[in-house]
């Protein structure tokens, strides 16, 4: 019986075949000097010994072991991934049911798959320029929440037809680092506050409050319309997704109008509203408006959910443990 010490290391060996009698056959792409040793020696008390026909070729019982393996995996990957959406999804009693499930949430954490947040340095010196900045996004922020229309949707939330939500709920702290709105246009001069949401308990009409630095121009003063974009697509994706089949969806179709130029330096009132929804297809609209209500941008939106959402979990959670097709050399 071969010594169980160098079966355990020749089963780590990576693929070219070679098998030993009595033993599991093996694969490796090439043997180290160490890894050939380990080889001679387990194959030197049966050297002498010729294969059985059988040993040749895999048996029947061993393919349907295999497959019975390979059915195993999936049934656990498929669970793994139901168990996720049913941590995550939250009840809400004003829907009578499991609100949107965060997917860009659910997978890496539910998975053990996230990576590990970049360290802090706390004893790093807080420089001149950083406290200004510190300093100005707190006056904003506590502008922001003196504002007279932010003060209106307080009051809905207080009567219940409204509630205030969290623009960012589905990031985890390491992915809202590297999410465009949320991390790379965070700081002095861009979206220097974070974006005050309100959302209808319907879930079919949201509105953003922010504010749009001197830094995100494209013509000096002037907001880039890319931007603009960018906020009107977020807004109908906030809208869209919890109607969506599954809340997955993509943005097929963005129409955006100009209507006036955005300056720089104020804040502004974004609204979004769901439309009507089609089958795998969501309708939706927004806008960005100016305190005095004057509209400066809109757009409408079509969304589409995949025909099969639940695979793409699955290839996620397959991908990352492993069994996900390796690229061509």
């Amino acid at each position: 019986m071969m010594n169980p010490r160098i079966h355990r290391a020749l089963t780590r060996l990576p693929q070219t075949s070679f098998r030993t009698a009595g033993a599991t056959p093996f694969t490796c792409k090439r043997q180290s000097p160490l890894q050939q040793s380990l080889y001679s020696t387990a194959n030197t008390s049966t050297s002498n010994v010729s294969p059985s026909p059988s040993s040749r070729a895999p048996s029947p019982s061993s393919s349907s072991s295999r497959f019975s393996n390979w059915i195993q995996r999936i049934t656990l990957m498929s669970a793994s991934a139901a168990a996720g959406a049913f941590v995550y999804a939250k009840f809400d009693p004003a829907i009578g049911g499991f609100s949107g499930l965060p997917i860009g949430k659910l997978q890496p954490t539910i998975l053990g798959t996230e990576e590990p947040d970049e360290p802090f340095d706390s004893a790093s010196p807080v420089t001149e320029d950083k406290a200004k900045e510190m300093k100005k996004s707190v006056l904003l922020e506590h502008e922001m929440h003196q504002l007279e229309l932010v003060h209106q949707y307080k009051d809905k939330v207080a009567e219940g037809e409204w509630k205030e939500g969290d623009p960012y709920f589905f990031l985890t702290d390491h992915t809202k680092k590297h999410n465009l709105t949320a991390g790379a246009l965070r700081g002095e001069n861009m979206l220097s506050v974070r974006p005050l949401k309100f959302e209808r308990k319907d879930k079919k009409a949201i509105v953003l409050f922010l504010h749009l630095g001197r830094s995100l121009c494209g013509h000096d003063k002037i907001i880039h319309g890319g931007l603009l974009a960018t906020l009107l697509d977020e807004a109908t994706g906030m809208v869209a997704l919890p109607n969506l089949p599954f809340h997955i969806g993509f943005t097929a179709n963005l129409n955006v109008n100009y209507r006036r130029p955005v300056t720089a330096d104020q804040f502004v009132m974004v609204t979004a509203e769901f439309e009507k929804g089609e089958g795998r297809k969501g309708y939706t609209k927004a806008s960005i408006k100016d305190l005095d209500g004057n509209t400066l941008v809109e757009c409408t939106a079509l969304y589409v959910s995949p025909k099969n959402p639940v695979s793409m979990i699955v290839n996620f959670v397959k991908n990352s443990l492993g069994f996900g097709t390796s690229p061509a050399a």
